[in-house]
């Protein structure tokens, strides 16, 4: 009604009809119709503002941020004053919405060795950081090169304590990636830890265990990928949403953009499991807290063959 209104008064000069005429006939005043218009406005200048900063925030930091990450990473309600459900319906409105992603799931080939260990995961519960820790690896291709990223992440805060990135798929690229997690974590916290991986033959060398053992590090398989599910998650959230904003194609900068990356995931980018914290603010609040909550991982030996 406002746009039809005011494309009827910017028309009046051919149509000659008084104003008066048409706020009747919507039963609406002319002070109304003014302040709708101001708001119609400031609503627009809103939205051009929110869409610049979606789009900027897809492209340097998640390609595929959706609109409640959105909501909290951007500090939407402190600029804007909306709530979650109006924001979500203006970015449908406006069509800043994201299609679901369809994944292929590709199993990592279990190692023989691996088979010597069970799964400690199973309806494990955990309620606090180096307690469980999950690894696996990903690949993302940045101008026709395959790259590989190693992750450790602590399954509590959702922290990715340790990386490697590089070109190949070796057991000295997870051992990198260990010593970065027990630089982080330091050895001692980390004894009767769980290490939890999917028999990735690169965690099972004899150099790899013998980190995990001078570590007293209980050592844990899953039996199938859907078992290393968070790991899995995880990586997916970064080769789909995260890496895909690096645009440097030179190794040096593509090393930098990654460590770059994993900072801002650890340290700024907020999620929904850790009450809209980032992992190290997650961290940082359990200290204050007498008692912190539990968590308990799927129990997958309930379900037939272990699915």
């Amino acid at each position: 009604m406002i746009f039809l209104l005011e494309a009827i008064r910017l028309k009046q000069s051919e149509h000659g009809v008084p104003m008066t005429h048409f706020y009747k006939e919507f039963k609406i005043t002319r002070q109304g119709f003014h302040q709708a218009l101001k708001a119609m406005g400031e609503k627009e200048a809103m939205m051009e503002r929110i869409t610049l900063m979606v789009v900027n925030y897809r492209s340097r930091v998640d390609f595929r941020a959706g609109s409640r990450s959105l909501y909290y990473n951007l500090g939407i309600r402190e600029l804007f004053g909306i709530g979650i459900t109006k924001f979500e319906a203006l970015m449908s409105d406006h069509r800043l919405s994201l299609k679901p992603l369809r994944v292929r799931i590709i199993t990592t080939k279990s190692v023989k060795q691996s088979w010597n260990y069970p799964n400690l995961a199973n309806g494990l519960r955990i309620d606090n950081i180096n307690q469980f820790v999950v690894g696996d690896l990903t690949y993302i291709y940045i101008e026709g090169k395959r790259y590989f990223l190693f992750c450790l992440i602590d399954v509590y805060s959702a922290h990715i304590v340790g990386y490697s990135f590089s070109t190949r798929m070796r057991s000295i690229d997870a051992q990198q990636a260990a010593r970065r997690w027990i630089k982080l974590r330091s050895s001692d916290a980390l004894f009767g830890c769980i290490h939890h991986t999917d028999g990735g033959s690169q965690y099972f060398s004899g150099a790899y265990l013998a980190i995990l053992n001078n570590l007293k590090a209980l050592i844990s398989c899953a039996g199938n990928c859907l078992q290393n599910g968070y790991a899995e998650q995880r990586n997916g959230l970064l080769k789909h949403h995260l890496l895909p904003t690096i645009t440097t194609s030179t190794a040096r900068g593509i090393t930098i953009a990654v460590g770059h990356i994993i900072s801002t995931y650890n340290k700024q980018r907020k999620q929904q499991a850790l009450g809209w914290k980032s992992p190290v603010e997650f961290e940082n609040h359990i200290l204050e807290l007498r008692q912190r909550p539990e968590r308990k991982l799927f129990n997958f030996t309930k379900l037939k063959n272990g699915f």
